[in-house]
């Protein structure tokens, strides 16, 4: 028979309290320390592949050009028309983003309203910053209540074009493209900018900036409340500003084109309006000279700035803090404007 001492296990001494807490609060300081750590990682990966996303379109840019001789408009319409928009930049783009078979399934002659809603949903990860917070895509109540063929549903863009160091959305008489001045960007409706145009130096000018969605918007220039539930957002397809009608009837739209008249990463970001009424599509003053017309400005999640594309194919990360003189010489195309280091 076994004796007692064989059978009686040896007693394995236990945490105490006051370990265990200890323990508890080691584990506590390594997640605390690892933690920013781990979001700084996410972060820094999501804004390269942001800006990975910018020089692809400085490619494309270029390759367009080579074929055309010219940028692609910042806004295309229907022949006669101030207010149909076939389209912006970015559908000039889609061939030389490896997007051949999308350009050919949208029809380039009808305006945005009567695309399939198939395109205006769909998502092109190349317009989407991974940073931003917006639902995409998004849905926008009103327009879904017109019955239109398009839809209400539209996917995000998460970048904007260079509209100059002034926000008129206007056309020439005639409806051409608007006169260029000091203050003209690279982007208008119905532009045709050449490199060659470009003469303060196409290293000296951005053409595409960070423009993010998702995040809260209010109504003018200089606007700082903002409105209840409504955020920043444009679609990929269509870009634009907020026309007229619609506008009316209360939608609030980011738009495409970006101005400098206001500082990177303002909020809440700005709206955009883009007037008809009697001869406004054809009163090329910005808004800040009394124009009927404004638009958004350049924006991002991350923190510190945003990212443009310059001219030249090259991406640079512009501080919010940057001087504001030499912010908006980088939007003029031919504003004479001697740029200091930035």
């Amino acid at each position: 028979m076994p004796s007692k001492s064989i059978l009686r296990t040896t007693g394995r001494p236990a945490f105490t309290l006051i370990e265990l807490l200890v323990v508890i609060a080691v584990i506590s300081v390594l997640i605390a320390l690892l933690l920013p750590a781990v979001q700084q990682a996410r972060e820094a990966a999501r804004r390269v592949q942001c800006k990975n996303n910018l020089k692809q379109f400085g490619i494309a840019l270029h390759s367009y050009h080579d074929n055309f001789t010219t940028f692609p408009p910042g806004m295309r319409f229907v022949a006669g028309s101030a207010s149909d928009a076939l389209g912006c930049v970015n559908y000039s783009l889609l061939p030389y983003l490896d997007q051949a078979n999308l350009t050919q399934a949208i029809n380039p002659n009808v305006p945005w309203y009567m695309q399939s809603s198939q395109f205006a949903k769909q998502i092109l990860p190349v317009f989407v910053c991974p940073s931003d917070p917006a639902p995409n895509p998004t849905t926008y109540p009103l327009i879904a209540s017109l019955g239109l063929p398009v839809g209400g549903v539209f996917s995000n863009s998460s970048y904007g074009i260079n509209f100059g160091f002034q926000n008129a959305i206007c056309f020439s008489p005639g409806l051409g493209a608007p006169p260029v001045t000091s203050t003209s960007g690279v982007f208008a409706n119905h532009s045709k900018t050449r490199t060659a145009d470009i003469l303060d130096g196409t290293t000296n000018t951005f053409a595409f900036c960070e423009a993010a969605s998702g995040l809260p918007m209010c109504t003018g220039v200089g606007c700082t409340t903002p409105i209840p539930g409504v955020l920043s957002t444009h679609n990929w397809l269509i870009g634009g500003a907020s026309i007229e009608p619609l506008y009316m009837a209360g939608l609030r739209y980011s738009g495409i084109y970006v101005s400098t008249i206001e500082e990177i990463n303002k909020s809440p970001v700005t709206d955009s309006r883009y007037w008809l009424s009697g001869n406004a599509s054809f009163d090329c003053r910005s808004s800040t000279n009394g124009g009927p017309h404004w638009t958004t400005h350049a924006r991002s999640l991350h923190t510190g700035g945003a990212q443009f594309l310059l001219c030249d194919g090259s991406v640079r990360f512009l501080s919010e803090d940057i001087d504001t003189t030499t912010y908006c010489a980088l939007s003029t195309i031919r504003g004479s404007e001697i740029i200091s280091e930035y």
